[in-house]
């Protein structure tokens, strides 16, 4: 009887724990933009899918590159997208959709990136909706992680307590129940337009924050394993696959330009490998596309949100020639990264 008994309070205390988990992630946990991401993933009409990290969400917008494409265009680029989680979107998209093409877009940063236990790391994967996959998910990319991030989300909100209220009564609102975009907490100077794609406007002060040096020696070794699996998931579908890399900001890719040329190397080579076209739109020359530092908001090489229309339709374009193997690679690009920046920039 008494073994009963300390069984039962045992089950009792876990079910309050779980209870009381659930209500403060309730209460503190903000809504995210990934939220309304995987409902437009899942729900939204469109054939080709973009998946990459922050450079993508900010860089490129569907309405211009599916104009040239002539398709609907899903970005299910999000900042802390490393290539597991990269992987495991799309796996959810093929729940939904038949895709004809997916472009994988490469910062070469989340494949030398230390992470740490941040957020950011969690994100993509706390937005990831429940269903058979995310299992596969967990044990593929959380669980030798800090488990604050998951199972206890609340933990990276509790400096919110003041925002409970509002918290609260957005999430018994109309828009949070449709995953209208319109609740999530945005930078001031931003506008989702839908479809994954987040426009900035030039009001926003730049901000001297600039990216990662190439490091080879800090290759991560598991994210190329994902790439390569990205490729076989769309070769088994029966999707055309592009890589590709978004411009940045001219600066700073003039004054890394031996690391930014060392890691196209890189990427190119494994696109080589696995038979996929690699557009690295760094390389792409100036009369093509012309850009400044001014169009970027940092060093690291987020677009302002006019810059980033401009580009997708140079983007879009190169990426249908691609597909149709009709591409010039040398209408659009220089290979040589220090001679096209030095030439534009006077750095050697």
């Amino acid at each position: 009887m008494r073994k009963r008994r300390k069984a039962g309070l045992a089950v009792l205390f876990i079910v309050l724990v779980i209870l009381l988990n659930q209500l403060l992630n309730y209460m503190l946990v903000q809504p995210g933009l990934g939220r309304t991401l995987f409902y437009e993933c899942r729900n939204n009409d469109y054939e080709c899918l973009i998946l990459g990290a922050s450079h993508g969400s900010y860089g490129l917008s569907p309405e211009q590159i599916g104009e040239e494409l002539d398709c609907k265009v899903m970005n299910m680029c999000m900042g802390g997208e490393y290539m597991y989680d990269a992987y495991y979107i799309l796996k959810y998209a093929l729940k939904y959709k038949k895709l004809s093409t997916v472009i994988l877009d490469i910062d070469y940063q989340y494949l030398v990136n230390q992470h740490d236990e941040s957020i950011l790391f969690n994100s993509v994967y706390n937005a990831y909706p429940y269903c058979a996959e995310k299992l596969g998910y967990f044990f593929d990319k959380m669980i030798w992680e800090d488990f604050r991030g998951t199972f206890l989300r609340w933990t990276n909100y509790w400096q919110c307590y003041y925002k409970i209220g509002k918290t609260v009564r957005i999430k018994q609102s109309e828009a949070y129940k449709n995953y209208s975009a319109e609740v999530v907490s945005m930078n001031p100077y931003d506008v989702y337009m839908g479809s994954g794609f987040v426009s900035r406007s030039r009001d926003c002060e730049k901000s001297a924050t600039s990216c990662l040096d190439w490091d080879e020696s800090k290759l991560d070794e598991e994210q190329n394993g994902y790439i390569r699996k990205i490729v076989e998931l769309c070769r088994d579908n029966n999707i055309n696959i592009v890589f590709t890399t978004v411009v940045q900001d001219p600066d700073t890719v003039a004054e890394k330009a031996e690391g930014f040329q060392n890691a196209d190397t890189y990427i190119r080579s494994l696109a080589e490998e696995l038979g996929v076209t690699y557009l690295n739109f760094n390389m792409l020359k100036f009369e093509v596309f012309d850009r400044t530092a001014e169009d970027f908001y940092d060093r690291e090489g987020h677009m302002y949100g006019d810059t980033a229309v401009s580009f997708s339709k140079v983007y879009g374009k190169a990426v249908k020639e691609a597909l149709d193997r009709n591409f010039d690679e040398d209408v659009y690009f220089n290979k040589n990264m220090k001679s096209l920046y030095g030439d534009r920039l006077r750095i050697s």
